[in-house]
């Protein structure tokens, strides 16, 4: 029998990175896989670990937050190798719209008997994004990020910040072009989505998916701190386009402009400013999926929230 070879990637001087790679090689081993151990000092190696290994592998086991797999994404897109993920961040938002599991050997169960699946990765300008791009509140509340925060409220951390930061975010007004016409909005956060979720658990819409070809973008309307915390509920089920307070839209391509440059949040990170083009690369990723999530979803976009 042909084993399984596996490049393993997790950043051993993270808080329990060192237990956690550890742990994966045992588990990893134990199911027959022969496991070559990347060496790198910061997650922003982790690009030139892959391009230095991906030949000699089957598969890219990538351990890490939603961050560590926003760096990767473009070598992975390069190498064209399957990426299997190990959901070990805080968020884990990616993993959670793929139902890869949270639990360290059952996610090494994925990385064996997971199915090779395709999906789609987000562009704006040149910044490659898995998740959502954020213009207004996500950026602010990025500002307000602690480690207090994500100990004490996990993906509630997140929202969080979010309510913290509205007393702080001045509305914006943006003109965005899609499908030949112009839409022109009022808005506290612009968020433009590939995935389904971020920040923790919110959703960006009620049927967003990582393998429909398409993109999700939502606005919401400047409101009380009162009329956003009734939304809440919503936002964590996925917007739709009746619900109060917000504008939603489809499309493949999104161009975005206001009126002074503003910070775009991509992934949690900020690389880029509007004025900005945001694109779908359709099927750019192939990755390690459950069963459960094809006998759910199979392929296209996803009909419930997960």
């Amino acid at each position: 029998m042909i084993r399984l070879r596996a490049l393993l990637l997790i950043n051993r001087k993270s808080r329990q990175g060192e237990a956690n790679a550890q742990t994966a090689v045992e588990q990893l081993r134990d199911r027959g896989v022969d496991v070559l151990e990347g060496r790198f000092d910061a997650p922003e190696d982790v690009p030139a670990e892959i391009r230095r290994h991906a030949d000699a592998v089957d598969v890219i086991v990538l351990g890490g937050g939603d961050g560590t797999l926003n760096l990767a994404s473009k070598a992975m897109m390069a190498c064209g190798k399957p990426m299997a993920v190990l959901p070990l961040g805080t968020a884990n938002d990616f993993a959670r719209t793929l139902l890869i599991p949270t639990d360290l050997a059952a996610a090494c169960d994925n990385v064996v008997d997971g199915i090779d699946h395709g999906i789609d990765l987000g562009l704006c300008n040149d910044v490659h994004f898995l998740n959502v791009a954020s213009i207004g509140l996500a950026v602010r509340a990025s500002e307000y990020r602690s480690d207090a925060a994500k100990k004490w409220f996990g993906s509630l951390g997140y929202a969080a910040n979010v309510f913290s930061a509205v007393r702080d975010t001045r509305a914006f007004d943006a003109e965005i072009s899609f499908d030949g016409h112009t839409e022109r909005l009022h808005s506290i956060q612009v968020a433009v989505g590939n995935g389904r979720y971020f920040g923790g658990g919110l959703a960006v819409s009620s049927d967003a998916a990582l393998d429909d070809g398409q993109l999700d973008l939502y606005s919401l309307k400047p409101q009380p701190l009162s009329s956003l915390i009734a939304m809440l509920p919503g936002l964590v089920r996925g917007p739709h386009k009746a619900m109060q307070g917000l504008q939603l839209f489809e499309g493949t391509a999104f161009h975005i402009r206001t009126e002074e440059p503003m910070d775009i949040n991509t992934d949690g990170e900020i690389l880029t400013a509007t004025p900005a083009t945001f694109r779908v690369l359709p099927q750019a990723l192939t990755v390690k999926v459950p069963q459960r999530y094809i006998d759910r979803y199979g392929s296209g976009k996803s009909s419930s929230a997960a």
